[in-house]
């Protein structure tokens, strides 16, 4: 079974309109304190999956002031190699647009909620990102963001302590949305995204140098390959 999917959600249905609605995104432990699970606990309000659900263990729940702010459904996945830790990206509002952030859980409990690419100043919502892992663990995430109405798949990789510079890798002018990202060997991957002809995969290689540092120019690594179209099941 993929780690990257070992993820509980769960829904609670409010009775009441005087309820609150109550959400959250809480990592499970052990008596130890050893990672068993994460949770998705959505409440009664649309959309809402952010905050505290209860008043116990707030240190193990994912910005708890989400709702407030306006940010969107997270995509979370479990790194595929011990001792699977989950990461989390999601869109999150900076009070002009959407942007990519993330975070992960390690030993010492979420860490602080970071943008994917905290130096861009592109203008336009990036959002629907999608995570997985290589063979040794290390995460890769696609989404799309709008530009000007149009949609554009863009990718990074995590390096050392935070991730490469975006790179588009759909063609500019095609509306591309929705991607997900598989790994298919250890530097090379399909993104798979729709568009107004048809759902399409595009492979992505990578040439990562042995020593990986946070300055890396993804245009010198990074390699985006032919799109091809995806048969239609009957």
């Amino acid at each position: 079974m993929r780690r990257d999917f070992m993820v509980t959600a769960l829904c609670l249905l409010i009775l009441a309109s005087s309820f609150p609605a109550l959400a959250e995104v809480r990592v499970v432990t052990d008596r130890h304190g050893e990672y068993k699970v994460t949770r998705v606990l959505q409440g009664g309000r649309k959309g809402s999956v952010w905050g505290p659900l209860g008043r116990g263990h707030t240190a193990r729940t994912l910005n708890m002031f989400g709702d407030r702010n306006g940010d969107l459904f997270p995509t979370i996945r479990e790194n595929r190699v011990a001792p699977h830790h989950p990461w989390v990206v999601w869109s999150r509002f900076n009070q002009v647009q959407y942007d990519l952030a993330w975070s992960r859980w390690t030993d010492d409990g979420w860490q602080p909620i970071r943008w994917v690419d905290p130096y861009s100043d592109a203008v336009g919502d990036s959002l629907d990102a999608d995570l997985t892992f290589d063979f040794s663990g290390r995460p890769y995430v696609a989404w799309w963001r709008n530009e000007g109405g149009s949609g554009r798949i863009y990718i990074s990789v995590f390096l050392d302590q935070s991730w490469m510079q975006s790179i588009a890798v759909s063609e500019g002018g095609v509306d591309s949305r929705y991607p997900t990202i598989e790994v298919v060997q250890q530097d090379e991957l399909i993104v798979r995204y729709d568009t107004p002809t048809g759902r399409v995969e595009q492979t992505v290689f990578f040439d990562l140098p042995v020593t990986i540092t946070d300055d890396i120019n993804p245009l010198d690594f990074v390699y985006p390959g032919a799109v091809s179209p995806i048969a239609e099941e009957d």
